[in-house]
This record gives structure tokens, sequence and C-alpha cells, in this order.
């Protein structure tokens, strides 16, 4: 139980290496490359810093309500582990002063080393969102949830858990081009991360873990 409880929280921290995908959808036909850094903090040697996660995003603006990406961990990729984020955003409410824009993500996440290494993973985020100030700034607020849906482990041991969540805030600062991004999430603050290889930082004492991100979109 234990050992199975420790994969997928390994699996939950690489998934999470990446921020949200484009909270507030693109204008219709606009396009977007985003690249973010950062991770679940970690303590090394005597200070705690990020793990140095770096990802690559394509967004497209299918229309004003719905953005198409596709998403690749350029980190994982340079040592053999492909990391696919396959997914779109969709607003349901607009922003009406206090009252926040919401928007849905459903996302395909595929992981790939070699044929007999590979799974897929469905998670679907709800986030709320206000866009703020003359350059209408954007601050969300909102809940990642990710699911296994084998229903044994290894050693045909049954699966305990097959949902698991992330709260996640953020803010964008907003320009004609650029967005510059921070992120901060709490993984899975219900999973032990005791006897793990990395000594995890977060807020719940030996629960999950506490990450950070930031990022920069170029818009086109």
């Amino acid at each position: 139980m234990v050992k199975g409880t420790l994969v997928i929280i390994i699996l939950l921290l690489l998934f999470s290496c990446s921020p949200a995908r484009f909270v507030k959808p693109l204008a219709k036909r606009e396009q977007a490359i985003d690249l973010s850094l950062g991770g679940p903090l970690f303590k090394y040697e005597d200070i705690t810093i990020p793990m140095p996660f770096l990802s690559a995003t394509y967004g497209y603006g299918i229309d004003s309500t719905l953005t198409g990406f596709g998403s690749i961990n350029i980190t994982s990729a340079l040592y053999g582990n492909f990391q696919i984020e396959l997914g779109v955003t969709k607003q349901f409410v607009k922003q009406n002063k206090y009252i926040p824009g919401i928007s849905v993500i459903p996302v395909c996440n595929i992981i790939y080393r070699n044929k007999d290494a590979a799974k897929v993973y469905p998670q679907f985020d709800i986030f709320s969102f206000w866009e703020y100030g003359k350059k209408r700034n954007l601050i969300y607020f909102g809940v990642s949830n990710w699911f296994e849906m084998a229903k044994s482990r290894s050693l045909d041991q049954e699966q305990q858990n097959h949902w698991f969540f992330t709260p996640v805030a953020g803010h964008s600062f907003v320009g004609a081009k650029w967005n510059f991004n921070v992120e901060a999430k709490v993984i899975a603050p219900f999973l032990s991360n005791e006897k793990l290889v990395v000594e995890y930082q977060t807020p719940f004492n030996t629960n999950g873990a506490f990450g950070v991100y930031i990022g920069c979109t170029r818009k086109f």
C-alpha cells in the first residue's frame, strides 16, 4: 500500500510540473506560445528551491470562448520521457463586475517512454477568474482534478486512489503581445509524501507538495 501511494505521488508531481493553460480563452483565431518554468518545492542542502521543469505550449483560439492547446514537458523529454498535454479551455460564464468568469479545461495527459511504458491520464480543471485594471490583468483560482483509470497497480494490487485534486491560484500581467504569469498550487494535499527520495516542502506537514511557477506567453 505504501509503495503504491509513493508511485501515485511521484506521477502526480510529474504531471503537476506545468501551470494551468489558458484559464481565459484566447480571442478567436488568436495564437499563443507559452514557456513556463517551475515545479514542486523541495529541500536542496540548506535551501528550498522549485524543481526546474520547463514546458512549452501552443494555443489557438477556435472562437472567443474556446481555445485548443498542446503542451510538451521539455525537461522530461531530454531524459527520454515524453509527457504531452492535449486539451481545450471552454468559458461558460462571462465576468460581470465582481462576478468572475468561469472556465473548464479538460485535458488528456500522455506519458510515453517506450511501448511497455505508456499511459494516458484524464484531467479536468475548473477555474474562476477576474480581469481588472486598464491592462485587464488576470487573477484566477481553481481546482485541477487528475484521474487514475486503472483498476489495479503493480503486482495486480487493487488501485485505492482514482481521483486527486490540486488547488491552484495565479496571476497574469497582460500586455499587448506578451503576458507574464505566476502561479502556485498545492499538489495532492491528502496524499503522504513521506519516505520519498526527495524532501518536498508543503504547508500540510507530510502531505502533498507546494509548487511555484513562472512563465511568459507571446500572442500573435
